[in-house]
């Protein structure tokens, strides 16, 4: 039974535990965080051990892996301890907070050979795979992505101020629809050839807590020709993702939020649900990829997850002009 160590334990720490307690045969044995008392409100839901120093936790619990789910800003140490102690990770995303740093882990990384995930999760959607299955004999030509948040209609300041932030988060590019850009890379198979954006502040007021555009569209021609279009608000309502593909064949939507998908297959109508939560299938898969000490079952190598966020960054530099992100010194 393998035994996992959990480091970070905010907001996003609470739902892979929600998604990692319903994967039989694995052990949570211990999660640590600087904060004492997000590390015991985790560790309680977990039922397991609370820690606040990493190197104590790794001793007291000698773990089979690590899952660094910290902000993006602290995980280079994190990793460069995992490699030290030769301890298999998965990290969230994005891989860091700039490339230089990025580009740095990247090397340590592969001259390691160290097995590893990035937390790209819409790689392991059920129902975008079952139609790219469908789809995979077809030409595909547009790629269309619509991303509805309530970030900017129902703020959430106070607790949770660094999506607002282009200079901590990359914004609403960096925190979310880093996302949609590398889930159009895995989609078309192809990397990202010209990149046009505009971005627009529709409902908050730029200000010192709010350096983000609410409202952005960007348009991505990839090398192979397939054309993405992807539209991405924190005005709206309430939260949904849809993703529209169109090939020369067919036409088919997944939501992306509800892991259903409907259209028009080679002229028949076409539906299908999933079961099973991204996040699950994804720690699931990154299990089986340490079982059989096999690299190639991982979706997002740090390498492949480097270049998301690279082509976030450039589309951070169109809308603002500068990013940190990009700051290779």
């Amino acid at each position: 039974m393998p035994n996992l160590l959990i480091i970070g334990a905010g907001g996003i720490a609470h739902r892979h535990v929600e998604n990692l307690r319903r994967i039989e045969n694995l052990r949570i044995v211990g999660v640590c965080d600087l904060s004492a008392e997000r590390a015991e409100k985790l560790a309680r839901k977990a039922d397991t051990r609370a820690f606040s120093d990493t190197q104590t936790a790794l001793d007291a619990t000698r773990p089979d892996y690590a899952a660094i789910l910290t902000p993006r800003h602290v995980r280079e140490p994190l990793i460069e301890l995992c490699i030290a102690h030769a301890l298999p990770f998965f990290v969230e995303k994005p891989p860091c907070d700039r490339l230089s740093v990025g580009r740095r882990i990247q090397q340590k990384i592969n001259g390691s050979g160290l097995l590893h995930s990035v937390g790209f999760m819409h790689r392991w959607n059920e129902s975008l795979n079952a139609v790219l299955s469908e789809l995979k004999n077809e030409r595909l030509s547009l790629i269309i992505i619509r991303f509805v948040a309530p970030f900017a209609t129902a703020p959430v300041f106070a607790q949770y101020p660094d999506p607002y932030l282009v200079e901590r988060s990359g914004g609403l590019v960096g925190d979310q629809g880093i996302h949609y850009v590398d889930i159009a890379r895995y989609i078309a198979h192809s990397e990202v050839e010209s990149i046009h954006a505009t971005g627009r502040n529709q409902t908050l007021e730029r200000s010192g807590r709010v350096t983000t555009n609410d409202a952005v569209c960007w348009t991505l021609a990839m090398r192979n020709g397939v054309l993405v279009n992807h539209s991405h608000t924190w005005c709206g309502a309430d939260w949904d993702c849809q993703i529209d593909l169109v090939t020369d064949q067919s036409r088919i939507c997944i939501g992306m939020f509800h892991n259903a998908a409907q259209g028009v297959l080679r002229g028949k109508d076409f539906r299908y649900e999933g079961k099973v939560d991204e996040f699950e299938l994804e720690h699931r898969g990154f299990l089986r990829a340490l079982e059989l000490q096999d690299t190639t079952m991982v979706r997002s190598s740090f390498t492949d997850a480097l270049e998301s966020f690279r082509v976030a960054g450039e589309i951070n530099r169109i809308l603002y002009g500068h990013t940190d992100e990009l700051d290779a010194l």
